[in-house]
């Protein structure tokens, strides 16, 4: 469905009509034009991750997605510096895109600014709760105190794990790996400490934005559980949900036709 191209050349593609830009510690991607769409990475923090995505909306929509800093160490300081990043570009409203970790930050970039909010697809996320606090503070302290290397290898494991059957894992792989090298061991325990702050404090968000939001998720996604993914449907009652039998975590690298289509249909609905 990518016309032939491989990976690598697709990559290459995305670096070729995006403009890169610095503002603080931030760097960010953009391209196209009309309605703008911002694609929050997941946990990794690569905005290259978009690139299928950010390739097939281009050049119809204005596209906008990021690196996430290494130094910020809750949601919260990501929503600031996303807001930040939209005012460089005088973007009022925007239709977010969140992946993972991604979806949990433009939740809180929701309520915390309902107003550039004009519409949500929610993709392989829910929000984690008081049931995670332990396992997440355990992988904060990890990081911290195993050596580096070792950090890596266990990192690789995990994501072969999460992308086996992937012809194009292990491309992603070195692209998140290259991601932690750059944020090195404090940005890694922080992209964790974010989601440590969010599991004790997910309790006190409440619903609100009543805009169009859509889910996609996968029954046998190994990250996020039914109760992750009820937490967050809650907040939004006027939702449409798209549960896909298999795909996993990742639904644009195991299912990109399917995702593509149904993130394509919902911003043809709601612009």
């Amino acid at each position: 469905m990518h016309g032939g191209q491989t990976i690598e050349q697709r990559a290459a593609e995305f670096h070729r009509v995006h403009r890169t830009k610095d503002l603080g510690e931030w760097r960010y991607y953009t391209a196209g034009a009309g309605e703008a769409v911002l694609l929050l990475p997941g946990g990794a923090g690569i905005g290259i991750g978009w690139l299928d995505l950010a390739l097939a909306l281009h050049p119809a929509y204005r596209t906008v997605t990021v690196d996430y800093p290494p130094t910020a160490a809750t949601l919260a300081q990501l929503a600031d510096g996303v807001l930040t990043v939209l005012d460089a570009e005088g973007i009022g409203r925007v239709h977010l895109v969140g992946q993972s970790a991604g979806g949990m930050l433009a939740e809180v970039l929701i309520q915390r600014a309902p107003e550039r909010v004009a519409s949500v697809v929610f993709s392989g996320t829910g929000l984690y709760g008081a049931e995670d606090v332990d396992r997440l503070a355990g992988k904060v302290d990890g990081i911290r105190n195993t050596p580096w290397e070792q950090t890596i290898d266990a990192a690789r494991t995990a994501l072969r794990a999460v992308w086996q059957g992937s012809a194009e894992g292990e491309f992603w792989i070195g692209q998140v790996e290259a991601g932690y090298r750059r944020s090195g061991r404090d940005g890694l325990a922080n992209s964790l400490a974010m989601l440590l702050d969010l599991a004790r404090d997910s309790g006190a968000l409440r619903p609100g934005w009543d805009g169009p939001a859509l889910f996609l998720a996968a029954e046998d996604d190994p990250l996020i559980t039914a109760t992750h993914r009820q937490r967050l449907l809650d907040l939004h009652p006027g939702h449409t949900l798209r549960l896909f039998p298999d795909g996993g975590h990742s639904l644009l690298i195991t299912r990109p036709a399917d995702y593509l289509a149904e993130i394509s249909a919902h911003l043809a609905a709601v612009v």
